[in-house]
């Protein structure tokens, strides 16, 4: 047995761990760090946090001698083996480690070094030293000596696909769902909130997606860690868990009737994440069945998993009649219009967007909105036509697809490889795709949205608004509105000027030679104290800019450009069809 002995040291933000195992001679003795977690595909380069290591073999010192930035060799002697090291935790994220006086978060991946050769024996995770008032949260089993404070997992994998949630004060929330049995851990500071609202809701949700696939659930219980912050957001699905952030402001609060745009948000985030546990943790690409935490793992298909994800986390929340159905298409054209105000979706693929997301849509820049599109944002709207197609061109739906694909997981266990997920969504519902995958996922085409909502009794409209003017909405009736005022550019406004964060392709703030970075200080020889106010004016006016660029005063001419349409407006044309589509 491998066994990780964890000892805290909240001020200091620093874990000290010390790994044990048996080793005999002649077998590899080679230790690793992961240098990513499943689930964020990016490199994260953990083994920075470690602040120190020894080894010992049979109480005795030993050499340790670093191969690589993840890689430690030691030698081959047979006898126990004791790794103390110390890692640094000061991460606010759900995808890192976090330690303090108030609480303490571990995603095993950054924590836990392993043996490559030995990633399928069993583990045992023992915390000492913790403060005595400081519960622990996570589904990973408990030992059987029913020991509080220690844990097994079956082997590495298990070990890292099990967060846990440490601290005192830790409010626990318990609801049941299709007979199984959930939590949620709230962390952090927040106000009075209603939580009957919230665990009802929550429970809508995964009744919903429990009933939605077919049975085995992959789990037989399952908690939600939610930690609440100041501005925070984000989410990482676990086997039978996942780790949350939210703003403490996106909690219910008392007597409120319609779900507001906070706690919708908070609700999408939550049924996207509880999707996962059959949408990437159990229906996988083949290279995600046995994690290489090593190096990138590169695959086509992150829109089916990450895209049709998104697609359903919102679908999920009116289908179970947790937001109106008014509400869903103003998320809808949310979406639609943030993905075509960037122009990037003309130049690089779905299927692009998914391969390069190590490098692009992990490491974003001032220049990305010109340059990428999003396989979640995009590739939701991809979920949608492909569902929308199917349901016009058979009796089927992507829910048929989405199941029929679970059923082949349980009853094989295998992953998919790339291509096969397209080969397998014609098989199932008979019909031939392959011109509709080409087009949104190998095209820089538009997908065929309008079309697609007629289908379901929804038009579409596109408006030339700008991006100051408020985003996609639903609407009664088409209004035709003269295109207006877009300066072309993200900006953060200060007391005494606005520093430019974003400039957009063939937009007005480009044309005037700005970048990303420029601070912009007088408008017209006034300071610049309302960037959008003194600018964004008319289609056609020109206005006299003076900024700084690194240290250096410029100056230059805006010439205000019209709005482009890419404001996704929709009506409801048929209520019918469309309930027929949300409500099945």
């Amino acid at each position: 047995m491998l066994i990780y002995s964890i000892a805290p040291h909240p001020h200091r933000h620093v874990w000290h761990i010390t790994f044990s195992y048996e080793h005999v001679s002649g077998c590899p003795n080679v230790l690793k760090l992961a240098n990513w977690v499943a689930g964020s595909y990016m490199i994260r380069d953990f083994s920075r946090h470690i602040m120190s290591m020894e080894a010992a073999c049979n109480g005795e010192t030993v050499p340790i001698i670093q191969q690589d930035k993840n890689t430690w060799q030691l030698p081959d002697q047979s006898g126990t083996y004791d790794i103390q090291y110390t890692v640094y935790a000061n991460d606010l994220s759900v995808r890192a480690s976090l330690l303090n006086t108030q609480r303490g978060f571990i995603d095993g991946a950054c924590l836990f070094l392993y043996l490559p050769h030995r990633r399928e024996e069993m583990c045992q995770v023992q915390f000492f030293r913790l403060p005595e008032n400081w519960d622990i949260h996570t589904t990973l089993p408990r030992n059987p000596e029913n020991n509080r404070r220690s844990f097994q997992a079956a082997s590495y994998a298990e070990l890292t696909d099990h967060p846990f949630e440490l601290g005192a004060n830790l409010e626990v929330l318990e609801f049941v769902a299709n007979d199984i049995p959930h939590k949620i851990v709230l962390s952090g500071y927040y106000a009075p909130f209603d939580r009957e609202r919230l665990l009802d809701d929550c429970r809508k949700i995964c009744q919903y997606e429990l009933a939605m696939f077919p049975q085995p659930a992959p789990f037989k219980e399952y908690l939600f860690l939610l930690h609440l912050g100041d501005n925070i957001y984000g989410g990482l699905e676990h086997r039978s868990s996942t780790a949350l952030h939210a703003d403490r402001r996106s909690l219910p609060p008392f007597g409120m009737n319609e779900a507001n745009a906070a706690y919708t948000e908070l609700l999408g985030l939550i049924a996207h994440e509880y999707f996962h546990a059959w949408n990437v943790k159990s229906i996988k690409p083949t290279q995600f069945q046995s994690y290489d935490l090593d190096k990138e793992t590169y695959t086509e298909q992150l829109w089916a998993y990450e895209g049709i994800t998104s697609y359903y986390d919102d679908l999920t929340l009116v289908r179970c009649g947790a937001i109106s159905v008014e509400n869903y298409l103003n998320l809808l054209a949310n979406n639609i219009t943030r993905v075509h105000r960037n122009a990037g979706r003309k130049l690089q693929t779905l299927a692009q967007s998914s391969f390069a997301a190590w490098h692009k849509y992990y490491k974003q820049d001032e220049n990305s909105p010109n340059a990428i599109t999003s396989y979640y944002q995009q590739g939701a709207l991809a979920a949608m036509c492909l569902d929308l197609t199917i349901r016009a061109q058979t009796q089927y739906s992507l829910d048929f697809v989405m199941q029929k694909l679970y059923e082949r997981f349980v009853s094989t266990g295998k992953g998919m490889d790339e291509g096969e997920w397209q080969n397998l969504a014609q098989e199932f519902v008979g019909a031939d795709l392959d011109a509709f995958f080409q087009a949104a996922l190998y095209s820089t085409e538009d997908l065929p949205l309008s079309d697609c909502l007629k289908t379901v009794g929804v038009e579409l409209c596109w408006q030339p608004e700008n991006r100051s003017s408020g985003n996609g909405r639903l609407v009664r009736e088409f209004v035709e509105m003269l295109p207006q005022p877009e300066i072309g550019c993200r900006f953060k406004q200060q007391a005494d000027g606005a520093v430019l964060t974003h400039v957009f392709t063939e937009g007005s703030a480009e044309c005037a030679s700005l970048q990303a970075n420029d601070k912009i200080i007088a408008v017209d020889g006034f300071v610049c104290t309302d960037l959008l106010t003194q600018a964004q004016t008319e289609v056609g006016n020109r206005h006299l800019i003076h900024f700084f660029r690194q240290g250096l005063l410029h100056q230059t001419e805006l010439l205000i450009f019209p709005a482009k349409p890419t404001t996704a407006h929709l009506k409801i044309v048929d209520r019918d069809l469309l309930e027929k589509w949300l409500f099945q």
